[in-house]
């Protein structure tokens, strides 16, 4: 969204937004924008993981907006989720020295990866998920690429863990809602 209008176009969406606003209280910043890909012939799997581990908030209502840019089949390697996960613990996404490595160990917490749903569609299908929510994706087995196009938005009072550095910036990313100098803070 910062590279090129039309992915900003389409965060700022009416559509979106409003199912956004549904969502999220108080209003909706956007926090990151990228593209995911995999080529076709072997475009690599996704380890599981929660996207909280990344970057948690004073609160979490955190989204992932994944908008398809191909036709998304299981052979493409589409999103998995474990379905309502987001509900449970926030998992470990260390490895056994103690270094962030940004998946968990699919071998603790007793998870039934056999529960997992695949996010699939025509291109233009968007999913929506929360940052707890435990995802992956599997390998692309087809000679399709399969593009994903991932925004993550949060509530306008989830505030970075990590800080603000410049609140002019700050507010600058609020898409919907009113500034505000204070942050929800709820437990996880």
């Amino acid at each position: 969204h910062l590279v090129d209008p039309v992915f900003d176009e389409v965060m700022r969406d009416p559509r979106l937004l409003a199912m956004l606003d549904a969502l999220l209280p108080n209003g909706v910043r956007i926090r990151n924008s990228k593209l995911n890909m995999k080529e076709g012939g072997g475009g690599a799997p996704v380890e599981w993981h929660q996207d909280w581990a990344f970057y948690p908030h004073t609160n979490d209502d955190v989204l992932a907006v994944g908008v398809m840019l191909d036709d998304t089949a299981l052979e493409n390697g589409p999103l998995l989720v474990i379905p309502g996960s987001h509900k449970g613990p926030t998992f470990d996404h260390h490895d056994p020295g103690g270094y962030f490595c940004g998946a968990i160990d699919p071998e603790v917490g007793g998870i039934d990866f056999d529960k997992a749903v695949p996010c699939t569609g025509p291109a233009g299908s968007i999913s929506i998920h929360h940052a707890r929510l435990l995802h992956g994706s599997s390998e692309n087995q087809s000679n399709k690429p399969r593009r994903l196009l991932l925004y993550e938005f949060t509530a306008s009072d989830a505030w970075p863990l990590l800080g603000v550095g410049n609140l002019t910036e700050f507010h600058a990313q609020l898409l919907t809602g009113q500034p505000s100098i204070q942050p929800r803070i709820a437990s996880a």
